[in-house]
């Protein structure tokens, strides 16, 4: 072997230097070389070339070891880093130094430095100045790291505390890792969504990772089947099998089944990833997604759930879906307030061939439904309302969000979703839908249900189209040749 070129090589790449690591095999019970899976080397690589990474994973993927792999190379191979370990209790943190300090110990001669100048339980320091500190929850916020690796980060008992206490020490130029599996009993936690800001909106500093179970190559379908019967025994639900062993990110993120309205089980039957399109047509709508440009002769529905539009209110929603294939084809969300909501409704609406709308009536609804009605662009529906004999009443307008009417709007959803009769491509809607609740159809305490209400409000326009009325809509738009095509009602 050629000492220098191969400590040339290994300086370059970090993927290169991985031959030269052990790790530790539980099942054969020895110190082995660290063979890379392709999705290990790619994992690698992204780390190597992003200063901010969260990583959601499977597990058993040899995530750990590989973080500590670029830690070690770091000691190596670059001036004096310094690196800090948490994880989510301090004796698993002192555990990651442990695994480190051996891995430094099985490589060649010719990689290690001059001698080892500390070892401890939470200290490993190497004379060339690199330095490996193994640190609790509380700790961080003294300490400047070039590397800060949080492992089982969605575990960490307060991360948004140790994020604030670390992330200054190295906004100087460090690196912060975050890897771990999902905790499904916090639907809402700082990792969870951290990695759906990163990965769905393509939002602030972290550059996403996933890995699903097939990332272990001699995992088969055969062998999954085996675990989700062997995990399902155990609670009745699939919660189990997502947390650990994911096929996706949207089975990672769903909330537990149990006590849903809409099991998750259902909703990925009709999911379907779609990117959406840049359409040079589509209105200026801040926050508008669109996943299917209309279709001359097609006619669409707008569910339209608003807010009050503060910063600390839900989103004001809106869900499109195409009448004659129940697709959902288009999507908006932010916070504002009815009148400005009502607006971007028309605009929409008139580019989906001046589709009809179905407005949730709530207190925000009344304000929605006021403000459509004076603009005149597009048509009101009729929905559900307490008084039957007045569904007739233009002042009846909209979908009324008492009990009965969100029991309505979420067996119709569910017994679509059942059938797969309804075709989604919104990860934020699905995951909202995954989890209302089966006693209040509303979502948990911190969670948000606006575009899961806006999705059902569509669904039931057109469910309902014939109940409440003929003809279904109520007022004209403006110019009766563009008008919506009431013969479809």
């Amino acid at each position: 072997m050629d000492e220098k070129l191969e400590w040339l090589k290994c300086l370059y790449s970090p993927v290169y230097f991985a031959r030269y690591v052990r790790i530790y095999n539980a099942t054969l019970r020895r110190w082995i070389p660290f063979e890379l899976w392709p999705a290990q080397q790619q994992a690698l690589t992204d780390i190597a070339t992003h200063r901010y990474i969260v990583m959601l994973k499977a597990r058993q993927l040899g995530m750990s070891w590989l973080t500590l792999t670029y830690a070690l190379w770091m000691m190596v191979f670059h001036p004096a880093p310094k690196i800090m370990l948490m994880s989510k209790r301090d004796d698993e943190s002192i555990e990651l130094l442990s695994r480190i300090t051996q891995m430094y110990e099985y490589l060649p001669d010719c990689m290690k430095v001059r001698a080892v100048t500390q070892k401890s339980a939470h200290d490993f320091v190497l004379s060339n100045g690199s330095g490996v500190k193994a640190l609790p929850t509380s700790g961080g916020r003294s300490y400047t790291a070039n590397l800060a690796v949080l492992d089982e980060a969605d575990f960490m008992p307060d991360l948004n505390k140790v994020l604030n206490a670390i992330r200054p020490t190295i906004d100087a130029g460090g690196q912060l890792v975050m890897i771990s599996t999902v905790d499904k009993e916090k639907p809402l936690s700082p990792f969870k969504e951290i990695f759906r800001s990163a990965w769905y909106d393509h939002e602030g500093d972290y550059h996403p990772i996933f890995l699903d179970w097939r990332a272990r190559p001699e995992r088969t379908e055969e062998w999954r089947a085996k675990i989700a019967v062997d995990m399902r025994k155990q609670t009745g639900t699939n919660d189990g099998l997502y947390q650990e062993y994911p096929d996706n990110p949207e089975e990672a993120l769903a909330p537990i089944e149990a006590a849903k309205r809409i099991p998750f089980e259902w909703i990925k039957g009709c999911y379907q990833p779609l990117e959406p399109l840049t359409v040079a047509a589509a209105p200026a709508v801040p926050n508008l997604t669109v996943y299917r440009s209309p279709v001359p002769g097609r006619h669409y529905v707008i569910g339209a759930d608003p807010a009050e539009g503060n910063p600390g209110s839900d989103d004001s929603a809106g869900s499109v879906l195409d009448a004659d294939t129940w697709e959902e084809v288009a999507v908006l969300a932010g916070k504002w307030e009815p009148k400005v909501f009502a607006g971007f409704i028309d605009q929409v609406g008139a580019w989906y061939n001046y589709a009809a709308v179905m407005p949730e009536r709530n207190n925000h609804g009344h304000a929605l439904i006021l403000a459509l009605r004076e603009s005149g662009v597009l048509t009101i529906l009729r929905g559900h309302s307490a008084d039957a004999e007045k569904e007739q009443s233009t002042e009846r307008l909209g979908w009324l969000s008492n009990e009965k009417g969100k029991t309505l709007m979420y067996d119709n959803l569910a017994q679509l979703v059942l059938d797969q009769s309804i075709v989604l491509h919104d990860s934020k809607t699905i995951n909202q839908l995954a989890s209302i609740e089966a006693k209040t159809k509303r979502a948990p305490d911190g969670m948000n249900d606006d575009a899961a209400d806006a999705l059902a409000l569509a669904a039931a326009a057109l469910q309902y189209r014939d109940q409440f009325g003929e003809p279904a809509v109520i007022i004209p738009a403006p110019d009766p040749l563009l008008a919506y095509d009431r013969g479809a009602w």
